[in-house]
C-alpha cells in the first residue's frame, strides 16, 4: 500500500463531531513523519506576545499586604496583566517551512469542505491545529451519543480473553465522562456496562460471587 493511500485510509475527515479521532489520527501520523513539531512551534525568529497572569495580592492582614496597601499605583502595579515576549529557537527558515507546509497539507486534506473554509487564511499548521482544537475539542451531543452506541455495541467473544475488549468499552466511557460534569457516568454504572457485556459463563461466575 503506497504512502498516500495509507494516509488517507488512516486519518478519518473532520467533520467536526468526530475531532478527537481525527486529532488523535493526524497527530499520530504527522509524529510518523516527524514534523509534529509544526502544531506546536513559531517560525524561526518570529515573537508572539503573551499575557502574563496577575499575581495575588497579599493578605491585608499582613505587613506586607498592608505595605501593598498603602503603595502608590506605581509601586502596587495595575490590575492590567503585563506582557511578556516569546522568541522562536534559530534555527533553518526553509526546513521548518517545508515541514510547516507538509503538515498544513495533512490538515486540509482530512477536513470536510466547510471545515477547510475556516483555514483558507491561516498561514502556519499551529494556528490551524489550534483553531480546530477551539471550535470542535469541546465535544458535541452527537459525539457522546456516539462514544455511548460504541460502548453499547462492543461483543466480548466467549472464547478469548475479555481484557482488551474491556480496555476498548473504558475507553469510549472515558471519552464520555471528559465531555464535562454533566456527562460523567457514575462507577457503578460503568461496572454493570461492563459486567452486562460479558459472555454468560464469566457473568454468571461473577453474578453467583
Amino acid at each position: 500500500m503506497s504512502s498516500g493511500s495509507s494516509f488517507m485510509s488512516t486519518i478519518p475527515e473532520l467533520t467536526g463531531p468526530n475531532y478527537t479521532l481525527w486529532a488523535s489520527k493526524s497527530k499520530s501520523w504527522l509524529q510518523s513523519q516527524g514534523i509534529a513539531y509544526a502544531l506546536n512551534t513559531l517560525h524561526p525568529g518570529e515573537i508572539q506576545i503573551v499575557s502574563s497572569p496577575i499575581p495575588p495580592a497579599a493578605p491585608t492582614s499582613t505587613t506586607a499586604g498592608a505595605a501593598a496597601a498603602d503603595a502608590t499605583p506605581s509601586e502596587a502595579g495595575s490590575d492590567v496583566p503585563s506582557a511578556h515576549f516569546i522568541a522562536a529557537a534559530s534555527g533553518c527558515v526553509a526546513d521548518w517551512d517545508k515541514d510547516n507546509n507538509k503538515a498544513m497539507g495533512v490538515i486540509k486534506l482530512r477536513v470536510a469542505q466547510a471545515i477547510g473554509v475556516k483555514l483558507e487564511d491561516i498561514t502556519t499548521a499551529r494556528k490551524m491545529w489550534d483553531t480546530l482544537k477551539d471550535l470542535y475539542s469541546r465535544p458535541g451531543a452527537a459525539e457522546i451519543f456516539q462514544n455511548f452506541k460504541c460502548a453499547m455495541n462492543v461483543e466480548i467473544p466467549c472464547n478469548t480473553h475479555p481484557g482488551t475488549m474491556i480496555d476498548l468499552i473504558k475507553m469510549y466511557i472515558t471519552r464520555i465522562n471528559n465531555a464535562g460534569e454533566n456527562t460523567v457516568i457514575p462507577m457503578y454504572l460503568q461496572y454493570m456496562i461492563v459486567i452486562n457485556k460479558l459472555p454468560t459463563d464469566i457473568y454468571a461466575y461473577i453474578i453467583a460471587k
